[in-house]
C-alpha cells in the first residue's frame, strides 16, 4: 500500500500527522490483481468553465460502440495526484475498455492548492452553480458535447478530497449524478474551514442525519434519489474509519428525505443486511447493504488510507483489498443484482413491485416502486403513458411518490439492458386524513396575574398583581384585566390546529356580580407575547392581540369555588395558536351594568394546572 495522501494542504497539516501517514507499509498485491498492460481506447483532453472555474481533463474513450450513448464515470483524484496517476492506480480505463463506459478525470490544479486537493472543506465550493462543483459539473457537459452520453447514467467517485468532493457533488448536482462512489472520504458539509476539516478526518463529521438533510437541501428542485457506495479501511489514520460510516448514515438521510420529502424512515440504517468476505492471498473485508441496496458500506479490514484493491502502477493504492473498481460499476450499473455471466445478454424484462395496492386509503399516501435488478422506474398520476409522456416522474433504481388526492398511477420499468416491464395502471382514491390529536397545555404561573387601569377613567395598565390568581372586572370601576400564558411549542411543525379549548376554574367565589346585567367575559389571543416580553407588565393592558375575541363566556351556572367554566375558540382564533413559543389570553368583561356600578365585581380564576389551552391538531 503506498503512502497516504493529505486531504488538505501540506503547510498545514502537523509533522506527526504527516509521519504517520507515510509509515504505513505496502501490502502485497492480490493474485490476478491486474488486467491488461495498457488500455485499448483513446484519450484526449479539454477544459471547461463553471461558476467562473476553469478546470482541465483528460476523457477515455474505449474503443467499440462509438455511436451508442454510452455511461460516463466521474473521477475525482486525490491530493497529489494527476488523472494519469489515478487512471494507472484505479485502472478505471481498462474496466471501461470491458464494459463500454466513458471515463474523465477532471484535474486539480497546483495553483487551487498547493497539493491539488479538491477544496472540499471550504464553503465556496460546496453549492450548486459555483465553484468546483460547477466546474466538475461543466467538464461533464463539455464531454456531452463530444460525444454520445447517457445521461441517465453518469457517475462519480472519488479519493480522499476527492471523494469528499464526489460526496458535494452528488448533493449539487443530483439531476447529473445518479450514484456516487466514495473512497476514504467525508460526508457532505462535514467541515466548512481548515480547522474543522482536521477535526473531521480525526474523528468525524457532525450528525450524519443532519448533514444528510443539508445534503438534501442543497439538492433544491433537483432532488432526486442518490445512490451511494463507501469503501474504507479500518486502519486508516488520514481520514479516521468513523467517517466512513457517517458518509453511509448521511446518504441513508437524505434518500430517506427525497423518497416523500419527509423524515419518516422509508429508508433507514436499521435497514441494514451484512456479509463478509476475504480476497485470495488479500485482505478481509464486511459489506453492509442499507435500505434494500440504496447505499452500500465496505470496510477493508486493515487497510488505511488508499484506493482498494488498486494497482502498484498508480499512488496511494492498497491491491490486498477488494476491487473498487470493480464494484464501482457493479453498484452503478445493476444496483444490487448480479450481472449476466461474461459475454451473455440480458433479455429478461424486470420485475416491477408496487406498494400498496390499489385501493381506498387516507391521505397523504406514499407509493413506492421497486424493481428487482439495476434501471429506472417511470411514473404519472394523470393518466398519461409514462413509456412517452412529458410529465412522466424518473425514479432512478425505485423511488417513491406522494398521493394527496385521488389518482390512477401508471408506470412501468425498464432495465440496464433496455428491456422494459409493461405498463401498471393503478387506482388509488385517497381521502382526506382524519387521525386528530389533542394535548392540554396548562398556564406558565410565573407569567400570570391581572392588569390594573390607574383610575376609573385610565385606559392603560396601572399596577400588575402577578401572584395570587387572575383576577378579572372592576375594583369599584377601575377595570382588571386578566392574563395567562401557555407554552405551545410543543406543538409539531406543521401541525394543522382544528380546535381548542380555554378551561377556567374559579379559585373563590366571585366578588360581587361582575356577570351584571348580561355581561360576558371575553378572551383575545397573541400569537407570542403580549408586551415587550412573556412576563407580566403594565403594557399588557393596551398590548395588540392576534385574535381579538377569540371566545365569549356568559354567566355560568355555578359561582362557588372550583365552577369549571370551558369555551370553545372560534375559528378565526385557531391560527393565533403559535407552533413556536408562547400564546398568552387576555380576559375582560364587556356589556353589562356591573362595570358603571360603582362597586368592586371581579371573578378570581386559578393558574397553572387549574387553567388550560386543549388544543387539537392535524
Amino acid at each position: 500500500m503506498k503512502r497516504s495522501l493529505p486531504l488538505l494542504p501540506v503547510s498545514l497539516l502537523s509533522v506527526s500527522l504527516l509521519l504517520a501517514a507515510c509509515s504505513q507499509a505496502p501490502s502485497a498485491a492480490a493474485p490476478g490483481s491486474g488486467l491488461r498492460a495498457q488500455a485499448l481506447g483513446t484519450s484526449v483532453t479539454g477544459s471547461a468553465t463553471g461558476g467562473g472555474v476553469t478546470r482541465n481533463y483528460t476523457l477515455y474513450t474505449p474503443p467499440a460502440g462509438a455511436d451508442a450513448p454510452r455511461p460516463l464515470v466521474v473521477m475525482l483524484h486525490g491530493c497529489t495526484q494527476s488523472p494519469t496517476d489515478f487512471a494507472a492506480g484505479t485502472r478505471m480505463n481498462d474496466l471501461a475498455d470491458q464494459k463500454g463506459f466513458l471515463v474523465v478525470y477532471p484535474e486539480q490544479p497546483g495553483s487551487a492548492n498547493q497539493n491539488k486537493c479538491w477544496n472540499w472543506f471550504e464553503p465556496a465550493h460546496q453549492a450548486r452553480g459555483q465553484g468546483e462543483p460547477a466546474a466538475i459539473k461543466a467538464i461533464v457537459d463539455a464531454v456531452k458535447g463530444r460525444t454520445a452520453v447517457d445521461g441517465s447514467r453518469v457517475y462519480v467517485a472519488g479519493l480522499s478530497a476527492g471523494a469528499a468532493m464526489s460526496v458535494i457533488m452528488g448533493a449539487t448536482y443530483p439531476d447529473v449524478f445518479s450514484a456516487i462512489g466514495v473512497g476514504a472520504g467525508l460526508e457532505y458539509k462535514a467541515a466548512t474551514s481548515t480547522s474543522a476539516a482536521f477535526t473531521a478526518m480525526n474523528s468525524g463529521g457532525p450528525n450524519p442525519d443532519t448533514q444528510g438533510t443539508a445534503a438534501y437541501n442543497a439538492m433544491g428542485t433537483a432532488k432526486r434519489n442518490v445512490r451511494a457506495i463507501v469503501f474504507h479501511g479500518t486502519s486508516d489514520y488520514t481520514v479516521s474509519p468513523v467517517n466512513g460510516d457517517q458518509v453511509a448514515a448521511q446518504w441513508v438521510q437524505t434518500n430517506d428525505l427525497t423518497d416523500d420529502g419527509a423524515d419518516n424512515g422509508s429508508k433507514a440504517t436499521s435497514q441494514v443486511t451484512s456479509s463478509s468476505g476475504t480476497v485470495s492471498g488479500g485482505r478481509a473485508y464486511t459489506v453492509k447493504t442499507y435500505a434494500g441496496g440504496v447505499v452500500e458500506l465496505w470496510n477493508v479490514t486493515g487497510m488505511g488510507h488508499a484506493w482498494s484493491g488498486g494497482s502498484t502502477a498508480g499512488t496511494y493504492t492498497d491491491p490486498g483489498g477488494p476491487d473498487a473498481s470493480a464494484e464501482l460499476w457493479r453498484f452503478f450499473s445493476a444496483g444490487t443484482t448480479t450481472p449476466p455471466p461474461s459475454g451473455g445478454t440480458d433479455t429478461t424484462a424486470p420485475i416491477l413491485t408496487v406498494s400498496p395496492a390499489p385501493g381506498s386509503y387516507a391521505g397523504p399516501l406514499t407509493v413506492t416502486f421497486s424493481i428487482n435488478e439495476g434501471g429506472t422506474v417511470y411514473a404519472t398520476t394523470d393518466g398519461s403513458d409514462p413509456r412517452t409522456s412529458a410529465t412522466r416522474t424518473t425514479l432512478p433504481g425505485g423511488g417513491s411518490l406522494t398521493l394527496n388526492a385521488s389518482a390512477t398511477v401508471r408506470a412501468y420499468a425498464v432495465d440496464t439492458a433496455g428491456n422494459a416491464s409493461a405498463v401498471q395502471d393503478l387506482a388509488y382514491t385517497v381521502t382526506a386524513a382524519t387521525t386528530t390529536t389533542t394535548t392540554a397545555f396548562s398556564s406558565v404561573v410565573a407569567e400570570d396575574g391581572y392588569v390594573a387601569a390607574n383610575s376609573k377613567t385610565a385606559t392603560t395598565g396601572g399596577y400588575v398583581v402577578a401572584s395570587g390568581g387572575i383576577s378579572v372586572g372592576d375594583n369599584a370601576d377601575a377595570p382588571w384585566k386578566g392574563v395567562l400564558s401557555f407554552d405551545t411549542f410543543g406543538l409539531p411543525d406543521g401541525a394543522t390546529v382544528t380546535g381548542a379549548k380555554l378551561t377556567l376554574r374559579y379559585s373563590l367565589a366571585p366578588n360581587g356580580n361582575p356577570w351584571a346585567g348580561g355581561a360576558t367575559l371575553n378572551a383575545d389571543l397573541r400569537a407570542g407575547c403580549l408586551g415587550a416580553g412573556c412576563a407580566l407588565a403594565t403594557d399588557d393592558y393596551t398590548a395588540a392581540v392576534t385574535a381579538a375575541g377569540a371566545a365569549s363566556l356568559a354567566a355560568p351556572a355555578g359561582t362557588g369555588a372550583g365552577t369549571v367554566l370551558s369555551v370553545p375558540l372560534n375559528a378565526a382564533a385557531l391560527s393565533a395558536v403559535n407552533r413556536t413559543g408562547r400564546t398568552q389570553v387576555r380576559l375582560s368583561f364587556a356589556g353589562g351594568t356591573a362595570g358603571g356600578n360603582g362597586l368592586s365585581d371581579y371573578a378570581t380564576f386559578g393558574e397553572g394546572t387549574q387553567a388550560t389551552l386543549e388544543v387539537t391538531y392535524r
